[in-house]
């Protein structure tokens, strides 16, 4: 970044005197690939239930979902953590296929702070501390654990949901591993070639300086329109979502960036079985690149990729979903009998 534009950036912060803003165009192409993510299949919203959090991490509700067979005792249960502008109907495909192809494997899904079915309207849109998001999850971890406690536990993030179990995974606050297996789907784990070097630096000095300053999604896309599966793109998507969020705070923006820069580093610290999955056509990293994430994990660390050229970043809606449900059930089947081999 040379003075000129350095000069140029500061100029607008100042200048910037609203909540809602149109950023310069060379930060569009990284914030365009933030907006793309607010695309999932629309669904009607189902009745939520709450749990509250323990005293140490506030006390917040949260609505969730579950996919457990009445008939069937599970012993293995998933926690998905769904993406950037989603919510935890965005698991609804995977739990209707376990219900019907592996009713020993439950799952449930939360809402995950912050986004469009936050109880907290004004909290949508923003994230006052991403260690918020690590409690979260440890919460509900706990009391899934309390329901279901011969159960091993592992949790399904998806895209941005992968960043926060990734996180969360090398953040847990006792010795133990937090939970016995990791699924990470379309994880964004660095910033692609196109995007300048300077960029995700300059993201975070403005999420300093006007951390509270919102972004329009329609700034966000910057004018592209990204294909998230193989038949369909975030603009024609984003608007039917019932739990659509208008607008971000530059501190989301600048925490997802963190996370993003960080993935790596999380990697290297995983312990428990992690597998990874990939679609071939995501335009966010390349096979390339998340081959370089999991080849970042330890040695003595269970390991396993799937990269599927065909799909794009959505994988639970893509038209090989059921390729890759077939790939998750096959691993956990390794899980629950300990077979997982290390690379």
């Amino acid at each position: 970044m040379n003075l000129h534009q350095t000069l140029q950036f500061f100029e607008f912060l100042r200048q910037s005197s609203v909540a809602i803003f149109t950023l310069p165009p060379t930060y569009q192409k990284f914030l365009a690939g933030l907006a793309a993510l607010c695309v999932v299949a629309c669904v009607p919203q189902e009745k939520l239930v709450c749990f509250q959090k323990s005293v140490e991490s506030k006390a917040d509700d949260f609505g969730y979902r579950k996919w457990i067979s009445k008939e069937t005792p599970q012993d293995v249960i998933l926690i998905g953590i769904h993406g950037f502008c989603g919510a935890s109907i965005d698991y609804n495909n995977l739990g209707n296929h376990l219900l019907q192809h592996q009713p020993d494997t439950g799952l449930y899904a939360y809402e995950v702070r912050g986004q469009g079915s936050d109880p907290i309207h004004k909290r949508r849109g923003d994230i006052g501390d991403p260690i918020d998001w690590y409690r979260d999850l440890f919460a509900f971890t706990q009391l899934v654990q309390e329901r279901h406690p011969r159960a091993k536990i592992v949790w399904f993030g998806e895209s941005m949901g992968a960043l926060i179990a990734a996180h969360s995974a090398v953040k847990a606050p006792s010795g133990e591993p937090a939970c016995d297996g990791l699924i990470l789907s379309s994880p964004i784990v660095r910033f692609r070639d196109d995007i300048p070097a300077w960029t995700p630096g300059l993201i975070q000095v403005a999420a300093t300086t006007l951390p509270l300053a919102r972004i329009s999604l329609d700034t966000l896309a910057g004018g592209q329109d990204v294909q998230m599966t193989k038949t369909t793109h975030h603009k024609e998507q984003s608007a039917k979502n019932p739990y659509q969020v208008d607008d971000y705070t530059l501190r989301m923006i600048g925490a997802l960036s963190g996370h993003i820069q960080s993935m790596n580093d999380c990697a290297a610290d995983f312990r428990q079985p992690v597998l990874v999955l990939h679609g071939g056509k995501d335009y966010f990293n390349n096979d390339s690149d998340v081959r370089g994430f999991v080849a970042r994990i330890p040695r003595w660390t269970s390991k396993t990729y799937h990269n599927y050229p065909k799909a794009y970043h959505l994988l639970m809606y893509d038209e090989q979903k059921e390729i890759v449900f077939r790939d998750i059930e096959r691993w956990l089947d390794l899980l629950r009998k300990n077979r997982l081999k290390k690379f």
